[in-house]
């Protein structure tokens, strides 16, 4: 899912702003990071020559769908569409100069401009923003689900530490894996906040399961019995074998799971109740370890 975001200038009163829509790309670790590099690099710490072409310019009235990572060189264009009806592919397209410029939604069938102001931050699915402070030669950054800002970034100064920005000094903020910030091993897939104890370990984090006394680890795959059994009765019944398709008990999660061995199977390992899981009896879960507790084992 794309990481939408707002890049904005301040207005004459304090608190108001006005920008453009960017789909794609919006956190601090790559947006953040490629302003602040852009207006060093291609708009030779030209403000306002910057804030003008990603803001007022026609091709920047109706948004953006991207511009992390692309050339500015490149005259703007809302390319993927042409290329698609060409045919050929991602693989194709993204090997060429259509897919290099920096995309914007001017010109593209049904678009309209569209001015963001403060007015706005509650009714967008947007996740951060960026207002620009010509006069003072300062960068806002906010996690718009935060009332304040979480960044006042001083442009002529040294660049900051965009993960810290990101995510907060403690990590309080972040909605990473545990494993991006190397507080996990790569095969943990706890979040951040679970591994640091500020979310409660839950079912879907579960590594392994102990099933009649040996240790089955989990592959991560997994659905609901019940689609299961449906998706096998139908399957036997469009082949006509005489061999009866595997049913599972109703309402349970079936995990795929592996030995030691290397052995796998599909194995009910909890009871769907509500939007609550429960351990099956004679099945416990295993827990991986966080900061402040070791593996854990629940159930029997």
């Amino acid at each position: 899912m794309s990481t939408r975001s707002i890049i904005a200038r301040t207005r004459e009163q304090e608190g108001h702003f006005a920008g453009r829509y960017v789909h794609s790309d919006g956190m601090p670790t790559s947006m953040g990071a490629f302003l602040w590099s852009l207006l060093r690099s291609h708009f030779q710490n030209d403000l306002g020559k910057m804030l003008a072409y990603l803001i007022d310019a026609p091709h920047a009235v109706c948004g953006w769908s991207a511009i992390f990572d692309k050339d500015f060189n490149l005259r703007p264009g809302y390319t993927w569409q042409k290329a698609a009806e060409k045919g050929g592919g991602f693989d194709v397209y993204s090997k060429t100069d259509d897919y290099r410029r920096p995309q914007c939604f001017s010109g593209r069938k049904g678009e309209e401009a569209w001015l963001l102001t403060e007015k706005d931050l509650g009714n967008t699915d947007c996740e951060w923003l960026y207002v620009f402070d010509e006069t003072n030669q300062k960068l806002f950054v906010r996690d718009i689900s935060e009332k304040d800002d979480v960044g006042v970034i001083d442009l002529t100064g040294a660049e900051p530490n965009w993960s810290v920005i990101e995510c907060g000094e403690n990590f309080e903020r972040c909605k990473h894996y545990a494993w991006v910030h190397n507080l996990a091993p790569k095969d943990c897939n706890l979040s951040t906040q679970t591994w640091l104890g500020n979310r409660p370990l839950e079912f879907r984090d579960a590594v392994a399961f102990i099933i009649g006394g040996k240790r089955w680890e989990s592959t991560g795959s997994g659905g609901h019995s019940n689609f299961y059994n449906r998706f096998n009765t139908q399957r036997w019944a469009n082949q006509r074998t005489g061999k009866r398709p595997v049913l599972y008990p109703s309402n349970c999660w079936i995990a795929n799971v592996k030995a030691k061995n290397g052995k796998r199977k599909d194995v009910p390992v909890a009871k769907i109740v509500g939007d609550q899981y429960q351990p099956i009896p004679g099945i416990a879960w295993v827990y991986p370890a966080t900061k402040n507790t070791a593996e854990v084992v629940v159930g029997q």
